[in-house]
């Protein structure tokens, strides 16, 4: 199996849309057999989705990511662990090892609903709603949908 990280200073990148290129590594029973660097075009959303499936990627690792990406990418079979930080390395890790939902993975200021996208409004940085108020409604605007 291929996993696809994108990297930047031994470390994982804080937004995919935007990164230059991927590290690949090729697991088999669990146990890593290759890596390599491969470019990513800047292009488009959909060059990226192209070069993902050229390269034969299976799961994508990955710090923030749009959700438009993050639909188009699995929408091509490509199982996507958004929201994730750390050394690439230790990712790599803790993936191999079944540990990567443990919190210490995931972006600063990120929950667990953020890479199950049950709450993608959390991972785009907006606070919880407060009682009486729907989150994303305007300040001192009542949450009548109750």
């Amino acid at each position: 199996m291929r996993v696809a990280i994108p990297t930047r200073s031994e470390r994982i990148s804080p937004v995919f849309d935007s990164s230059g290129q991927v590290l690949l590594v090729d697991f088999e029973d669990r146990q890593e057999r290759s890596r390599c660097v491969a470019p990513l075009p800047g292009d488009s959303l959909a060059g990226r989705v192209t070069r993902l499936k050229e390269l034969g990627v299976a799961v994508l690792i990955c710090g923030g990511i749009s959700r438009t990406l993050r639909q188009m990418i699995e929408a091509d079979g490509i199982r996507v662990y958004p929201w994730t930080a750390g050394p690439v390395d230790e990712v790599l890790e803790a993936y191999r090892e079944g540990r990567l939902h443990e919190a210490r993975w995931l972006m600063p200021g990120c929950s667990d609903p953020c890479r199950t996208g049950t709450r993608s409004d959390r991972c785009r940085g907006a606070q919880p709603a407060r009682p009486g108020r729907r989150s994303g409604s305007p300040k001192g605007e009542p949450d009548t949908g109750r």
